[in-house]
């Protein structure tokens, strides 16, 4: 397989500060054994983070993988991959969306989406990804484009925010808490994460309890998911990214948050249907099947309790 990067794609030629924080890849054996990387298969990591998985596959004999992110300081992370494996590998600074028009016809043996974020990203303040540090509220993937998370707090309509918050971070008090980000943005606009914290921890005062998670990791998540379009990006990438499997070859999603795991669980149960004529019955068989979710096990926890929340769904192309 023969992909030429254009422009727009090539690797970034200029330094990137790199962060000295240590990616874990999550789920990374049972991905290993999923995608079965072994000399003549071909890959796309559609979102390359850290460079862990890629970094996998190769060292287990792939014969190509492609790696794609929006975050250009993800890409000169990894341009180490080029380095120690030359031409199998192919980057680009792009979105998991794309895979089909990077591909230009061709199809792969595997391709790997994990939707969490790399430790370099939440560890870096000036992405404002974290309530646990504070800088400035951007949020963006691709920090080239789009609105930061500023923006929307600073911009939209109370009734909108309260919707991001409700269906994008299964707020509770949602509406309370649009109502609050309204009323504190005339008198300051919103800047920083700890503008925001300090929001949230006003709608939710001790009396409240925070014996679980706490709450500004559901505002903080539904900004993100407003900020880069993730649910509809997601949708509209599954079944185009299955649609570039081989006959035996496999997607494998790792999700984070309950949002994006019923997204893919509905997506993989509708590519696995039967197609039926007018009266219901079978006109062709499903050309894709699946597999039970899989969880990080005890040792993983143990070693990387960010994996505490990922889950790992397989789908498998069957037929043509």
């Amino acid at each position: 397989m023969t992909v030429v990067m254009t422009t727009h794609d090539a690797m970034p030629q200029v330094p990137v500060p790199v962060s000295s924080t240590v990616h874990v890849p999550v789920l990374f054996d049972a991905v290993m054994e999923a995608l079965k990387p072994i000399p003549g298969r071909c890959f796309v990591d559609g979102t390359l983070g850290g460079g862990g998985h890629a970094r996998g596959l190769l060292e287990r004999g792939a014969s190509h993988v492609l790696g794609l992110d929006w975050d250009s300081a993800a890409i000169a992370r990894c341009v180490s991959l080029v380095e120690d494996f030359g031409e199998k590998v192919r980057l680009y600074r792009s979105g998991y969306d794309r895979i089909a028009e990077i591909l230009d016809g061709d199809t792969v043996d595997g391709i790997l989406l994990d939707l969490g974020f790399s430790s370099d990203q939440l560890d870096d303040a000036a992405r404002g990804l974290s309530y646990h540090l504070d800088g400035p509220l951007d949020m963006r993937l691709d920090s080239q484009a789009g609105r930061t998370a500023a923006d929307v707090l600073n911009g939209a309509r109370e009734a909108e925010l309260a919707d991001i918050f409700y269906y994008y971070g299964e707020e509770p008090r949602a509406r309370v808490l649009a109502r609050a980000v309204a009323g504190a943005r005339k008198a300051v606009p919103f800047t920083t994460t700890g503008d925001l914290l300090r929001v949230v921890e006003s709608v939710y005062p001790p009396r409240h309890g925070l014996k679980r998670a706490h709450p500004a990791a559901r505002v903080f998540q539904a900004l993100r998911v407003a900020v880069n379009d993730e649910m509809a990006t997601l949708e509209r990438a599954l079944p185009a990214a299955a649609e570039c499997l081989k006959v035996g070859g496999r997607l494998a999603v790792i999700t984070f948050q309950p949002l994006e795991e019923r997204l893919v669980k509905k997506a993989f149960r509708d590519l696995c249907a039967d197609e039926l004529d007018d009266v219901g019955r079978v006109a062709a068989k499903a050309k894709f099947k699946t597999g039970k979710k899989i969880v990080p096990d005890e040792a993983e926890l143990e070693r990387n309790p960010r994996a505490r929340s990922a889950i790992l769904r397989v789908l498998e192309r069957v037929a043509i």
